[in-house]
């Protein structure tokens, strides 16, 4: 290989292998990430004020409560967009790499055949395989036009939904709820990661936290009430009197 060989190759590397992936780094990765950054932000946001939200005193003004319902409203309609957006994106650089690597790489490889008159042969046994490769990407391409816009649609659509989208579950209702358990020196209110089953009437209970050990307590509800808020200081509390109560399980944690 002479000196202007070398360089060519360094040239044709940058401009049509090196310089397009940077692209997709900078444009594609780096609006992924910008996403992610929204989405956190967005979730502390709407986190924190939703735990300060059960903590508020039903003994406060109407009008601040209201507020307080108005501002969770909002916080939870902001984390819903971005959690969209960013799904939406993550998706879109997932379905992009497939041909954006490889057709960068593609006409490396053709410039790299074509240039050297000793490698006419190889470039004439890797045409088939160039040309089929050349079809695929045009289909995954296509593919992923529509797919893009199809996704686009359905995330609008979720958007602009009334209530949040719920994905297929097992279980009628999932979340965490706080549980008010004794303790030596008065009550304390736990994080649960609660399940219902209507079918069943299973009512499942995991303490979140990591040093628990992983235990679940599974209860069939007998009644559950609402809580007057002359009797406790909270807005959003119930009563859950049980029927039957299964051993706690164990749960082994990898």
């Amino acid at each position: 290989m002479n000196f202007f060989g070398l360089v060519f190759q360094i040239q044709n590397a940058d401009d049509v292998l090196i310089a397009p992936l940077e692209k997709f780094r900078k444009e594609q990765i780096g609006a992924a990430k910008e996403g992610k950054k929204k989405f956190d932000k967005e979730s502390e946001k709407y986190y924190s004020t939703l735990e300060k939200h059960l903590n508020l005193s039903a003994k406060k003004k109407e009008s601040h409560l209201q507020d307080a319902d108005t501002q969770i409203d909002r916080e939870h309609q902001n984390f819903y967009e971005a959690s969209l957006e960013y799904v939406f994106k993550i998706q879109e650089v997932q379905e992009r790499k497939k041909f954006e690597f490889v057709e960068p790489l593609l006409a490396f490889l053709h410039g790299l055949f074509t240039f050297y008159h000793e490698g006419y042969e190889l470039a004439q046994e890797f045409a088939p395989y160039k040309q089929q490769l050349q079809f695929n990407l045009q289909n995954t391409r296509n593919n992923f036009e529509s797919t893009r816009q199809e996704v686009e649609r359905l995330m609008q659509r979720m958007k602009s939904a009334s209530q949040d989208y719920r994905p297929p579950s097992q279980w009628t209702m999932e979340g965490y709820l706080y549980i008010q358990e004794k303790r030596p020196l008065g009550f304390a209110w736990i994080k649960h990661y609660c399940t219902y089953d209507k079918g069943t009437k299973a009512f499942t209970m995991s303490i979140s936290e990591a040093k628990s050990g992983g235990k679940v307590v599974s209860i069939i509800p007998k009644s559950c009430i609402r809580r007057k808020t002359d009797s406790i200081d909270k807005r959003f509390c119930f009563d859950i009197e049980v029927a039957e109560r299964f051993e706690i399980l164990e749960r082994v944690i990898f």
